[in-house]
């Protein structure tokens, strides 16, 4: 993968975990986004040509659903091409950790 492509991977990492409920990327189970970079591997994220996935760890609250939906819209804006969202698993506001 090019700088630009890894550029693109770690703005779109820094997008995402920026927005507000955003716990952090979800790298559990078999078949999770991921992307392979020179020296590093950015685990629940793929990042294509022609779209994307992440998959996250969002804050459990009411509006989950509207906060995918922000979500999906941040990272779509990001990385120019339609990116899908995976809520791999939600954590109490105050646990806070990705497992």
């Amino acid at each position: 993968m090019s700088q630009s492509a890894a550029e693109s991977v770690d703005r779109l990492v820094a997008a995402i975990t920026a927005i507000d409920g955003v716990v952090g990327l979800y790298s559990g189970g078999a078949g999770a986004p991921a992307t392979h970079l020179p020296g590093r591997t950015v685990q629940g994220v793929r990042l294509g040509p022609a779209g994307g996935q992440v998959q996250v760890v969002l804050e459990l609250r009411e509006g989950l659903i509207d906060l995918a939906d922000h979500v999906r819209h941040v990272a779509s804006e990001v990385a120019g091409v339609p990116v899908d969202v995976v809520v791999g698993d939600v954590a109490l506001p105050d646990s806070a950790q990705v497992e």
